[in-house]
């Protein structure tokens, strides 16, 4: 997945994200649904079972190992699809039929947490700065 322009699904990427050629998990978080809820796999254990569709980690010996998780977000079909493609840690329960978005960061703006998709703006970090002070209006998120 690589995006070109400043915007990841009608959302402009943040200074941060486009200074760094990345897309930002605020913008991605505003792609789609969600909302966290951070008990609902634990509270559901019996019902079903919680399978990891995407986001698998290995370490620099290519050993997979599970992350800590610091926040769920239950995720539409549509979120889900979206974080695949990113490749974004993502749980499903075929007896809820739901899905869940881990998330492995907590206490920075999520404004400056880079995901792993590319952004090519073709502009250099300056421009993108000059923008950027003119855009005033944004959400905080």
């Amino acid at each position: 997945m690589e995006v070109y322009g400043e915007y990841f699904y009608g959302n402009r990427i943040s200074l941060y994200g486009l200074e760094h050629n990345r897309v930002d998990y605020g913008t991605l978080a505003r792609a789609f649904d969600c909302v966290l809820n951070n008990r609902v796999m634990s509270a559901t254990w019996e019902v079903g079972y919680w399978e990891q569709v995407s986001g698998f980690c290995e370490d620099e010996d290519g050993e997979p190992f599970e992350p800590d998780i610091y926040q769920t977000y239950i995720v539409d079909s549509r979120g889900a699809e979206i974080l695949k493609e990113a490749d974004e840690i993502l749980y499903y329960n075929d007896e809820l039929d739901m899905y869940c978005w881990g998330v492995t960061h907590f206490g920075t703006s999520w404004d400056y947490v880079l995901t792993d998709i590319p952004c090519n703006t073709g502009k250099d970090s300056e421009e993108s700065e000059a923008e950027e002070a003119d855009d005033s209006d944004e959400l905080p998120f």
